[in-house]
């Protein structure tokens, strides 16, 4: 056992069990843009000089990551949340601090992430890093590459979801054929979030599950093209999304198949919306609508839990 502090963190590390952990698992493994391009240059080591230090004094080879997400761009540069998980436990942390996108920053805590690290020896914790990296794939790869913009009312939930999200999102786009890379805003909110916006913006005095604002006028089968890109970052302003999490959560129990299928089919039932898909009536419109969902739940493998 050893024991580290870390910006302001006390944390006591078994490196045995971190290093025997890791000595066994494989890089990250997305395939989207964003983290081919984390995965290229954490190879060649090309990550912050403080960054690259602290993960070999734990021996984590740093393409390893059990979570990766990219925030925003600027500039040719990303700004990446990078996750790997310890084995060992927090003895002592600050208070909650946000990270700067000036510098480097870090963060531990038990956060979770579905499907990353399942069998990773007990207790443990996530080392959560921030920090940027230049963009570095060439400009045409393989299928587009789609930015989210995902922000959260709630102090809850919130890093599940976004996962879920970033695995379901780009799906629905890559099921319609929709090639030109789009920016997407979604934001996480409650009952009385969702209530406020629909309230300003239907004027609909009521929460919902799920609200869509479509940036363009489309027809079920249009697709955006390159003229709709905003010249400044070449992505297409898709619209936004807002998610209500406390309807996630009592639709799937009420459905019977749980929270996480009920989020999917609500983003991709939003994404369709986007895309100028509607169910005003219960006529074709609705069913063409219904079966496309479905379709794109059964690529993505989410059934009824």
């Amino acid at each position: 056992m050893g024991v580290y502090t870390w910006e302001g963190y006390q944390v006591e590390v078994d490196e045995e069990a971190t290093r025997a952990y890791y000595s066994d698992s494989i890089e990250w493994e997305c395939t989207c843009g964003h983290c081919r391009n984390f995965v290229l240059l954490a190879r060649e080591r090309r990550l912050p000089v403080d960054i690259l230090a602290l993960l070999d004094k734990l021996g984590i080879p740093p393409e390893k990551a059990s979570y990766v997400c990219e925030l925003y761009d600027k500039d040719e540069k990303l700004y990446y949340q990078v996750d790997y998980r310890i084995a060992g436990r927090v003895l002592r942390e600050p208070k909650k601090m946000i990270p700067s996108p000036d510098k480097p920053a870090l963060h531990c805590g038990r956060e979770i992430a579905p499907g990353t690290a399942d069998d990773f020896p007990e207790p443990f914790f996530d080392l959560i890093l921030f920090f940027w990296l230049p963009w570095v794939l060439p400009e045409t790869i393989e299928g587009a590459v789609h930015k989210l913009l995902i922000s959260s009312e709630l102090e809850e939930g919130a890093f599940e979801m976004e996962q879920l999200l970033w695995q379901v999102i780009p799906a629905a786009l890559a099921a319609e054929g929709v090639e030109q890379p789009c920016e997407i805003n979604v934001l996480l909110t409650n009952n009385e979030g969702i209530h406020a916006i629909n309230l300003e913006q239907r004027g609909v005095d009521a929460p919902t599950d799920v609200l869509s604002f479509p940036m363009f006028d489309l027809k079920p089968g249009d697709k955006p093209s390159e003229a709709d890109a905003d010249p400044a970052t070449r992505l297409v302003p898709l619209g936004d999304m807002v998610l209500n999490l406390d309807r996630v959560k009592s639709q799937g129990e009420e459905y019977g198949h749980g929270p996480r299928r009920e989020a999917a089919y609500l983003a991709v039932h939003s994404i369709l919306h986007l895309l100028g898909y509607d169910h005003m009536d219960d006529g074709p419109m609705k069913e063409q609508m219904r079966k496309r969902e479905e379709a794109i739940l059964g690529k993505l493998g989410i059934g009824r839990e």
